[in-house]
């Protein structure tokens, strides 16, 4: 039973993971902007608890520079991506996974094809923000608090839980494209 849960959490990260192309494949010079988080100085151990500070923490937010119309094909793909796993529709699904990419993409269509069989796996959004957006490179890293309800298809049993991810999308001839996911619990 023990070994059953630890497989199906394991599970769940890895079909959050899935959600968004499986890859995590970024060059040391490709480095999303990190999270906009704030800290109050603590004070000493020997302060009384009243002039405490609390930590402060700032959403995360859209880049400043992202022109409307590149934002808006964005979030469509993100939501076509979205709805296409949901869906288990993996043409679809595949279709905004990128081909230029170290990972093997043939690989991936067979993983993914199996997660499908195997799983009933939703994902929602709770937030997304595109974080950094390149012009010239034609790149953007969007975050997402995802949350994903993991039911094994054989079993029965559901795990259900958030991942904080990191998606990074390249535009290309027919669209944007998601090329790597670092993701995390």
């Amino acid at each position: 039973m023990k070994t059953l849960r630890i497989r199906l959490i394991g599970l769940a990260l890895l079909v959050g993971v899935l959600l968004v192309g499986c890859g995590n494949e970024e060059t040391k010079d490709e480095k999303p902007a990190p999270s906009k988080t704030i800290e109050e100085p603590k004070p000493a151990a020997d302060q009384p608890a009243e002039t405490k500070q609390p930590t402060v923490t700032q959403p995360i937010e859209d880049a400043d520079n992202i022109p409307p119309k590149e934002k808006e094909e964005l979030m469509k793909t993100l939501a076509r991506h979205v709805d296409a796993f949901n869906g288990k529709n993996l043409d679809a699904y595949m279709d905004t996974i990128s081909k230029n990419t170290e990972r093997n993409y043939d690989e991936e269509r067979a993983y993914v094809k199996r997660v499908f069989e195997t799983f009933d796996a939703k994902m929602a959004p709770q937030h997304t923000a595109i974080i950094k957006y390149d012009d010239k490179k034609k790149e953007a890293y969007i975050f997402v608090a995802m949350k994903s309800i993991t039911k094994d298809l054989q079993s029965g049993k559901e795990v259900e839980e958030t991942t904080r991810q990191i998606m990074k999308f390249n535009k290309e001839k027919d669209g944007w494209k998601q090329t790597a996911l670092s993701a995390m619990k």
